[in-house]
């Protein structure tokens, strides 16, 4: 796991290409997509999810940040290709009060550490700045955009430039909010994640990371609600308990510019501190 203190783009093409082992010129290569690996959920999306989008992933509840963490590198570890690097931008106070990444956790869910690329940033408008500049390396599987708390500077106008960034360049952007509440944005889909009861896999062992996931937008069809577990061994979802849960489908409702704010269903306020004056 490589850390960057602050966004300095020819560090960044240097380490993508330390970590890719290819030069850092654009394949050219169509746009494409990915499935999850779970059936159930791949059916929402005709025709996959598209690899150059904006994903927006956000806890149910303060206590199920480390399962939208989870969940977000599992999506990463999904949509990239080989063993592109991964980068992931955020705050310096979201290791401070969230607790930092943990590379051994990382292995345990199937991601190889030496395939992240961290880079901290003293605000979120560095972290908006430099997820866009990211998303211009040629190289890079996916880029994670971590921002704490409610910032300002995180609106309709530039999440629509994440999302045309990401397209431009073929590479998933997964914006997962943090300590927070989600807002007007153009991803193309929102995911709510709350962590799940995990099976046992026998003799008392833990089981595999397990996920209550709603997905509340998708531009292109309907939305649902499933459980499911992330197996390490082949890096795809699962069902959880069968189908007790879902799928629950409602209509897509067309995109017509400024959305409405989806519902936070949580209890937990948005941290104040840190995201006012930004």
């Amino acid at each position: 796991m490589n850390i960057v203190s602050t966004v300095d783009l020819s560090a960044l093409r240097r380490a993508v290409a330390a970590i890719d082992g290819k030069d850092c010129d654009r394949d050219g290569s169509h746009r494409s997509v990915f499935a999850m690996g779970f059936a159930e959920a791949d059916r929402v999306f005709a025709a996959g999810l598209p690899r150059g989008a904006l994903h927006e992933i956000f806890a149910a509840e303060a206590g199920d940040a480390s399962a939208a963490m989870g969940f977000a590198f599992a999506l990463a570890l999904r949509a990239s290709d080989g063993d592109r690097p991964v980068v992931w931008l955020e705050e310096d106070i979201a290791a401070r009060e969230g607790g930092g990444i943990y590379p051994p956790g990382l292995a345990a869910l199937g991601f190889d550490p030496k395939r992240l690329l961290v880079v901290r940033c003293p605000s979120a408008k560095h972290v908006l700045r430099g997820a866009s500049d990211a998303l211009e390396v040629a190289g890079i599987g996916a880029v994670v955009i971590a921002p704490w708390g409610t910032p300002r500077c995180l609106d309709l106008t530039v999440s629509r430039r994440l999302q045309l960034a990401a397209r431009e360049a073929d590479v998933p952007a997964f914006l997962l909010m943090q300590g927070n509440s989600p807002g007007g944005s153009a991803a193309l889909a929102r995911w709510r994640i709350a962590a799940a009861p995990s099976q046992s896999s026998g003799a008392r062992a833990p089981g595999r990371p397990a996920f209550d996931v709603t997905l509340l937008r998708n531009r292109h069809g309907a939305t649902g609600h499933w459980m499911m577990e992330w197996n390490n061994d082949e890096n795809i979802f699962n069902p959880v308990f069968g189908p007790v849960f879902g799928p629950v489908f409602r209509p897509a409702e067309a995109f017509s510019g400024a959305l409405v704010p989806a519902p936070f269903h949580g209890s937990a306020a948005a941290r104040k501190s840190v995201a006012q004056g930004r």
